[in-house]
């Protein structure tokens, strides 16, 4: 996922973070949530990697990079981690930070890898299916905006241990540090063309056309009841959900350790695991509150958005 994006206000690591935090130690989904933070996490790192990596890319030709991006056609929605516009062509950069042997069966269009230590074989999502899926995306989005320009692709992968045990072909595939080289000879194969707009107008056309992350919360994205979910102010001191309203701020009652924040950062752990929308009543709850006008201002603090007459108003992060 690209790495700025956010489920209700937290980024998806620490909305995850968060969902294991308020779990019971023997939830039954705990073992599965994990899984999923430590891909996030993964994600992130070679997103970060590739990122940077390109910082080195130069060519002597007008050229822009577009990070983390989210676009639609009607109800296509798609998700790329980033683009390199030139004149000669669009590249789509997809980062996979996947560790151990990586095998493209051509036989079953089907990718997998063996762990290293234990030789055991997963079958994890084909990168080549997916890039090929964006690949049409972008090409129908750059005719619909009358832009002529030929749009390819390249799959980085960014975990330092991995091996290529086979590589499918007409995809182009490497490891980090083989990215500029790749791409340069990508470049190569395509004339040095102008484009019918300058690469500068359709990077603003692009970032102009983004459509905000828009995902469920984990509650209802993974199906937990929110009933299972842990409740109380979180500590930043010694972890607890023990913080207590102390005149202006809030204190653990279990370390000692004061945080201003700690209510904010509650009301964004709230859209992130239980619901869009939250009532002063259901806010006391989650924070443990007595006072309705404490919690009122807790609400006003942030600009969120009202609904509803005074009696049943209720809150959402954004329209």
């Amino acid at each position: 996922m690209a790495i700025n994006a956010k489920i209700g206000g937290l980024t998806k690591v620490e909305a995850l973070e968060s969902l294991l935090g308020r779990l019971p130690k023997n939830h039954p989904d705990r073992e599965f949530l994990e899984i999923r933070l430590y891909r996030a996490s993964a994600g992130i790192r070679g997103e970060s990697k590739m990122i940077n990596k390109f910082k080195e890319f130069y060519i002597d030709e007008d050229f822009q990079p577009v990070w983390d991006l989210n676009m639609e056609i009607g109800n296509w929605a798609v998700q790329m981690d980033g683009l390199l516009l030139t004149n000669r062509c669009v590249i789509i950069l997809e980062s996979k930070n996947i560790s151990d042997e990586l095998h493209f069966d051509a036989a079953n269009d089907e990718f997998y890898k063996k762990t290293f230590k234990e030789g055991n074989k997963i079958t994890l999502e084909n990168p080549v299916i997916q890039l090929k899926k964006h690949i049409r995306f972008l090409e129908r989005w750059l005719k619909s905006q009358k832009i002529n320009l030929p749009v390819t692709g390249l799959i980085i992968f960014t975990a330092n241990q991995c091996e290529f045990h086979s590589k499918p072909a007409g995809a182009s595939i490497c490891k980090t540090y083989q990215m500029n080289q790749y791409l340069y000879h990508i470049l190569e194969q395509y004339p040095q063309e102008a484009s019918s707009h300058k690469i500068s107008k359709i990077k603003k056309m692009i970032l102009a056309n983004q459509i905000p992350f828009k995902k469920s919360p984990l509650c209802e994205f993974y199906h937990i009841d929110p009933k299972d979910i842990k409740t109380g102010v979180y500590c930043r001191g010694c972890k607890s959900y023990s913080m207590k309203r102390w005149h202006k701020t809030w204190q653990c009652s279990d370390c000692g350790f004061k945080d201003s924040g700690a209510a904010q950062f509650a009301v964004l752990e709230y859209f992130a695991l239980i619901g869009n929308r939250i009532t002063n009543k259901q806010l006391r709850d989650f924070c443990h509150l007595e006072s309705p006008h404490a919690a009122r201002r807790i609400l006003l603090q942030r600009e969120l958005i009202p609904a509803g007459d005074l009696k049943s108003r209720s809150y959402s992060l954004e329209k």
